[in-house]
């Protein structure tokens, strides 16, 4: 006999959810706090972690995937946890292992420049370095046009340094405590702002990892991890300084990248640091960069060296293949004899003209 307690209203996760914000939703038809509900209601002895968005405890996730119908494995999905190896790595990794993870993440793949060029960089002399994409300050950002509509959820990918709008409405993302005071104030608040290139492009692929698993770029389809790796390599290349062993190439491929975001070089950071140490809104000028180069790659404008560079650009056009007419013979003038030869090979007349030979039109291709 099943003994599980369904709960009566249970709200899906919606898309790239989080665990907490579905939690917000299910607890707010019972008008209870969602420590009580994972407390009391589900009588569970283990504490409520302070982030359920990092890794809550399997006990809680199962209770709760009984009580809400959700599979265990899509409630680990809307977790950090749930995201790690494919996009975050060494999410537990002891103050020791933070440079290995960042080698093997970072450095060890290449874009813009050539295997090596990068260098090497100690990540956490002063401040730990908390992992990929993992913010050293959380991010709490919201959509103004969501949080308009209880009935949504906010994305997990928003707690990130990863994406800059929202991948529904098109729209920057801003602070959440900023949107929900105006939201239920009354108060003037952030409004709906489009965001614009090149940061569109790089939202629009991470989405596209997220939600399909993979990502069309010029030059070829990659696996979603290949292009959270890409973009990662490609962020910590355009926030290094244009000396220290670049090389020429490397030199003028990061200036010009820098010059066409009309942006002051490296946004003005004079010490290198890696990028998930880094303020925010330096975070989205590297980014704003990052998005420059994909786009200048992709039209050519910039050569690109890197283990993915293959990636960025378009493959080029095969060849066209020209008939050798150098040797080619002298027409032969028809003589009597061979055009009375041919004309006794002919099909009779039938009164009506040769059909005229098909067209050759090109084959139709993708744009």
């Amino acid at each position: 006999m099943n003994t599980v307690r369904r709960w009566p209203l249970h709200p899906q996760p919606g898309p790239l959810e989080s665990l907490s914000s579905w939690l917000e939703r299910l607890a707010r038809p019972y008008e209870i706090r969602v420590e009580d509900l994972l407390t009391r209601n589900l009588g569970l002895d283990v504490p409520v972690p302070d982030d359920l968005d990092y890794d809550p405890p399997a006990a809680m996730l199962a209770v709760l995937a009984e009580r809400a119908g959700v599979e265990i494995a899509r409630l680990r999905a809307m977790t950090l946890a749930g995201w790690e190896p494919w996009l975050i790595e060494g999410l537990t990794a002891p103050i020791e292992d933070t440079q290995p993870v960042f080698d093997a993440y970072v450095r060890d793949n290449s874009v813009l420049l050539a295997p090596g060029k990068a260098g090497v960089n100690k990540v956490s002399p002063f401040r730990r370095w908390p992992g990929p994409w993992l913010g050293y300050s959380g991010l709490y950002r919201d959509c103004p046009v969501r949080a308009a509509d209880p009935e949504r959820g906010k994305a997990l990918v928003w707690r990130l340094p990863l994406v800059t709008g929202c991948f529904e409405h098109g729209c920057r993302l801003e602070d959440a405590m900023q949107v929900h005071r105006s939201v239920a104030y009354g108060h003037e608040g952030p409004v709906s702002t489009p965001l614009a290139e090149p940061l569109a492009t790089v939202d629009r692929y991470t989405y596209r990892g997220l939600t399909t698993g993979q990502v069309v770029l010029p030059g070829r389809t990659v696996h979603a991890g290949v292009w959270f790796r890409l973009l990662r390599s490609l962020l910590d290349e355009v926030s290094l300084s244009s000396t220290s062993g670049r090389g020429r190439h490397g030199r003028a491929v990061l200036e010009d990248i820098w010059q066409a975001t009309g942006r002051k070089y490296r946004a003005g950071l004079n010490i290198w640091r890696p990028y998930e140490n880094l303020k925010p809104d330096i975070q989205e000028a590297m980014l704003h960069a990052a998005g420059t180069a994909l786009h200048l790659a992709a039209a050519g404008t910039i050569t690109v060296r890197g283990r993915l560079a293959s990636a960025l650009q378009p493959p080029p056009d095969p060849p066209k293949q020209q008939a050798d007419t150098s040797a080619a013979p002298s027409p032969t003038p028809p003589t009597r004899s061979s055009t009375h030869a041919y004309s006794r090979t002919r099909a009779p007349a039938t009164g009506r003209s040769a059909p005229r030979p098909a067209s050759r039109r090109p084959p139709c291709t993708a744009t």
